[in-house]
């Protein structure tokens, strides 16, 4: 089961800056009647965090990208074609990447004025108005969502030149 403690990393979400909402265990979906507004019901409030662990011991933490300043590359391998895979490998960075249940996300501090489409290519996807399921959250197939534990960086603009 899970060997890091999901409220406790909820909170270093929070304290970032980071807005959190429950999402339901081995889930991506957002818990309803905790998040009646979806990833728009985010908070960066210790006691409301506190509150929906409560309700929900085991629930999955989600990170509102846009609320929080954050762009997130979604790479699902399943969806990949070989030309998308080539240009997926240009996008890694020195940034913070969680490995998911069937891909990774890169995440980057998004630009100011951000203007991205929210697909770049087959199995590669911008999240930027939604949300991110993070770490320590459990995936639906059961693989636990993990860190290399750097920070976001700036997003690097030339990696979707010629792309939007």
């Amino acid at each position: 089961m899970k060997t890091i403690n999901t409220i406790d990393t909820a909170f270093d979400y929070a304290d970032k800056g980071w807005h959190v909402l429950p999402v339901r265990p081995k889930s991506k979906e957002p818990i309803g009647k905790l998040a009646r507004f979806g990833h728009l019901s985010a908070t960066t409030d210790r006691a409301v965090i506190a509150d929906w662990f409560d309700a929900v011991p085991d629930m999955n933490v989600g990170i509102s990208c846009e609320m929080s300043g954050l762009l997130v590359i979604d790479i699902d391998y399943r969806n990949l074609t070989k030309e998308s895979w080539a240009f997926a490998k240009e996008l890694y960075a020195d940034t913070l990447i969680v490995e998911t249940g069937d891909g990774v996300h890169l995440y980057f501090i998004a630009p100011k004025g951000l203007s991205m489409p929210a697909k770049l290519d087959n199995g590669i996807d911008i999240k930027y108005k939604g949300y991110v399921v993070a770490p320590p959250s459990v995936h639906p197939t059961g693989k636990v969502y993990e860190s290399n534990g750097l920070e976001p960086i700036d997003y690097p603009q030339h990696f979707v030149k010629g792309r939007i």
